[in-house]
């Protein structure tokens, strides 16, 4: 999507907003991509949100990576409420092409892009051919991919969306992406370890119509959970799902709780249909956990039969094996699951 940034044009991916004079970057890979030209320097003025100053929050401040000419050369999580970054300050003018990502989540930390200081010529990089979003939760995230230490707890340091099987398919790809996921999220009950109630208050449903999911106050007073997405905007052509790990915490093997989730899950297809009318959508489930596939197939059945809608279908995935490919932070997939996973969507999207 190209948009005006202070006068410029540039290119945009994921779930953004314009707030205070600042771009808040809030989507996991959400993205400002474009090329300068004639350039002596270029650096980008950004500003976190208050995880930087909460010391009880110093693990999951905003991670961000910055490509030039397709060449990382910054991965830092922030660490001040204001920071610049450098991207480049030559002595001879220069062209590049410039990315700015959101690598971790939007549960978790915001950062803003206020400014780029450039003497350059700016233009934005076209859009992608194709468009795809991906629904999820901590696996869509990438949480945690970046550690073989399954006894690891949850950082931004080492949960990078790059790494994830969205991340990974998205730019082999070449697709403008969008990943609405949240970590510990689901259908009828976010993760659990009290099994006697389901978590409510972490479902994806009730934060998919809105910009994001998190109650920092922007400039204007409100928070990305206050702010509607405008779905009118970005139609992506397809849709991948994939809910239901963390619902199988509070399931567990209670048939009326598996069949809530069947229920609920097929609700949730009518309201991802209502807001993207044209897209083939592809519903996965099982690489942490296959206890629920049979209900998300059969939720999908359901829905299908309600519908008549034949742009949609189920595949089951095996449980990942981390005696062969190791395990990622709280026995996460690995860099090595994610990448199986991905090469397994991508087949499946090829054939749908």
């Amino acid at each position: 999507m190209i948009r005006k940034f202070h006068g410029n044009q540039v290119r945009i991916m994921g779930r953004t907003v314009m707030d205070g004079d600042m771009l808040w970057m809030v989507s996991s890979l959400s993205e400002v991509a474009f090329t300068v030209s004639g350039a002596k320097e270029l650096a980008f003025l950004l500003r976190a949100d208050d995880s930087v100053t909460d010391p009880a929050r110093q693990g999951i401040t905003p991670r961000y990576a910055v490509y030039l000419d397709g060449k990382k050369v910054r991965d830092a999580c922030m660490k001040e409420e204001q920071e610049t970054v450098t991207v480049f300050r030559e002595e001879t003018p220069r062209s590049a092409v410039v990315r700015l990502k959101k690598l971790s989540e939007c549960t978790q930390s915001l950062f803003a892009l206020e400014e780029i200081r450039t003497d350059g010529i700016m233009m934005p990089l076209p859009d992608m051919a194709g468009k795809i979003e991906i629904i999820g939760d901590s696996i869509t995230c990438g949480y945690g991919v970046e550690t073989d230490n399954p006894e690891d707890q949850f950082t931004t340091k080492t949960e990078n969306a790059e790494k994830s099987y969205a991340g990974i398919l998205a730019e082999q790809l070449g697709l403008d992406r969008m990943l609405t996921s949240f970590s510990g999220h689901g259908i009828v009950s976010g993760y659990t370890d009290n099994p006697e109630r389901p978590n409510l208050s972490e479902l994806v449903p009730p934060y998919y119509e809105k910009t994001g999911r998190n109650g920092f106050v922007l400039p204007s007073g409100r928070t990305v959970t206050d702010i509607d997405w405008d779905f009118s905007a970005w139609q992506p052509d397809d849709i991948i799902i994939n809910l239901g790990t963390n619902d199988l915490s509070w399931c567990q093997e209670f048939p009326e709780r598996k069949e809530k989730y069947r229920k609920m899950y097929a609700q949730f297809l009518k309201t991802v249909r209502k807001n993207n009318p044209h897209a083939r959508m592809l519903c996965i489930l099982g690489a942490m956990g296959e206890g629920l596939n049979e209900h998300m197939q059969a939720a999908v059945r359901d829905y299908i039969a309600e519908t008549g809608d034949r742009h949609i279908r189920a595949v089951s995935l095996k449980e990942q094996n981390g005696l062969k490919n190791g395990y990622g932070a709280n026995y996460h997939p690995s860099a090595i699951t994610q990448q199986e996973l991905a090469e397994t969507v991508i087949r499946e999207l090829r054939n749908h």
